[in-house]
């Protein structure tokens, strides 16, 4: 008999989400969200402080009114809090983007102004005039491969990104390659990770020019 330990099956995904749900769960109250927002905001500003963003091309929604465009999403109570990052977004002049999920699990596209309030749908496919975009993910690896919540929604929309798009997931320090994670072919990876400990990381390989 070998004395060479066998490696640990791969978990699937379904598994590898109720762990980390729960692990977000569990370590909610350690966490300052404040600072995690803070921080999270300064790594993005930094990061698009690097790009020369341009404006939507001929022919957009009126919503963009000629300002560059960038897609974020509202966080939930468990998520790395996104607010600050729109809060900066619109000080740049940003056109910013957040969505909501439709009866087919689609995502249709909102601005969301700096009042806070939100304009009317712009439809599935004015993702395509983002030029980065943030998104939720449970894990990211070493890859890019990224472990949403299981509903395939972003991965319907990433499929409609803008060809130069940069599609940046934010998630919590301990959740960037801590594992391999299991991937199918229609998953997207992410071009760069954001953690409030680490700040913006690009991941090599899957670089994406705006």
């Amino acid at each position: 008999m070998s004395g060479t330990a066998e490696p640990p099956a791969p978990l699937d995904k379904q598994t590898l989400r109720r762990q980390l749900r729960a692990r977000r769960r569990s370590l909610a109250h350690q966490l300052d969200r404040g600072a995690d927002a803070e921080a999270i905001a300064a790594a993005a500003a930094a990061f698009l402080d690097t790009l020369a963003l341009p404006p939507p091309g001929p022919g957009g929604h009126p919503a963009y009114d000629g300002h560059p465009c960038v897609a974020i999403y509202r966080s939930l109570s468990t998520e790395p809090p996104t607010q600050a990052v729109a809060d900066m977004l619109h000080t740049r002049g940003v056109t910013v983007l957040v969505p909501e999920m439709l009866p087919d699990r689609d995502l249709d596209w909102h601005e969301l102004r700096a009042d806070g309030s939100e304009g009317p749908g712009l439809g599935s496919d004015a993702i395509g005039e983002a030029r980065v975009i943030f998104t939720p993910a449970l894990a990211v690896d070493h890859s890019g491969t990224r472990l949403g919540q299981g509903g395939g929604s972003y991965d319907r929309a990433l499929a409609r990104r803008h060809p130069h798009a940069v599609v940046v997931a934010i998630v919590n320090d301990e959740e960037y390659a801590v594992r391999p994670l299991p991937r199918d072919g229609h998953d997207v990876r992410v071009n760069a990770v954001i953690t409030p400990g680490s700040g913006f990381m690009p991941i090599p390989g899957t670089e994406s020019a705006v």
